[in-house]
């Protein structure tokens, strides 16, 4: 893995795992492709080579491929967040979903290896209340286009394995949260009720609270992504990326209040259909393969609350 292709690198995600990278100082180079429109703040002093475009650009993705001998595609671009509509999913589905699969085709035929992140959270489904954790072997069965968009990926990416040989590794990250996640957006509990907090607002809770995930610290993420992608016989899995421990949304709001130590006003409003009542990732796996130790949620939470104050 010498000269790598983020496709939609420029995020919270991406930018951590590229950071990270850099870090190694193994002679990677690293290039980002982003639309005209992303912001690339997060890469701001990185060195990397960014170039504007749309993955749909089939002749430009070519060009980038050849040009720069690209051995390793990251696959990071989706314009859905959960609770997105038929509408959205159209529009993904022709702006990404299937421009990916021709991207895969690329990939195969130049033995190049595809990573692809899909969805720790949606792909699993519900299990009606049982927080027993999914294991990567269970069946998928997403009650969202967000969910669904992600499975329809995997099973993009499974087929061109079986029929091009594509050389793939699939990540199913669970919630992701920590420095550089957007305080102010319309995905993260963790980075979204941090802003509501600071802002003196209250945190707007879907149903009464009881809903459970599995969250991970973005630092622990970046560098277990990174440990698999520099194991060369780690290939073609699918991998679960969580800390395997669940919390319901009340009980993330009981630590930001122990951490931040201020008034923490909540607001309830009716739940959604699309919110499973359960997702926790099953690890060992991700254990098995590597080191794996995350941190937990009250050092992850404090961390990214001193990292706030520190304008960071």
């Amino acid at each position: 893995m010498k000269n790598i292709l983020f496709v939609g690198g420029a995020g919270f995600i991406g930018s951590n795992i590229i950071s990270q990278l850099m870090k190694l100082n193994g002679g990677y180079s690293v290039f980002v492709l982003e639309p005209e429109f992303a912001s690339i703040h997060r890469l701001n002093g990185t060195p990397v080579t960014i170039i504007r475009g749309e993955i749909s650009n089939q002749d430009l993705l070519k060009n980038i491929i050849l040009d720069k001998k690209i051995d390793t595609v990251i696959h990071l671009v989706s314009t859905l967040i959960p609770g997105s509509n038929f509408e959205d999913y159209q529009r993904e589905f022709t702006n990404v979903i299937f421009p990916s699969i021709r991207l895969m085709e690329m990939c195969s035929e130049r033995n190049i290896k595809f990573v692809y992140f899909s969805s720790g959270g949606t792909v699993y489904g519900d299990r009606k209340g049982m927080a027993i954790p999914f294991k990567e072997c269970d069946t998928m069965a997403p009650i969202s286009y967000y969910g669904w968009s992600k499975q329809m990926m995997e099973n993009s990416i499974l087929y061109m394995h079986r029929t091009q040989n594509l050389k793939y590794l699939i990540f199913r990250p669970s919630n992701p949260y920590g420095k550089g996640q957007n305080l102010h957006g319309n995905q993260g509990l963790i980075a979204v009720s941090l802003g509501k907090i600071l802002a003196g607002e209250s945190i707007q809770v879907w149903g009464d609270g009881s809903l459970i995930r599995d969250y991970i610290y973005i630092d622990d993420l970046g560098r277990a992504i990174i440990d698999v992608l520099l194991n060369d016989s780690i290939i073609n899995e699918t991998i679960n990326v969580g800390s395997g421990i669940g919390y319901s949304i009340n009980e993330i709001i009981g630590v930001l209040q122990d951490v931040v130590k201020e008034e923490v006003m909540v607001e309830h409003v009716a739940s959604r259909q699309v919110d499973v009542s359960s997702v926790v990732l099953d690890v060992t796996k991700l254990k098995n393969l590597i080191m794996f130790q995350p941190i937990t949620i009250t050092q992850g939470i404090t961390k990214f609350y001193q990292d706030v104050k520190n304008g960071e």
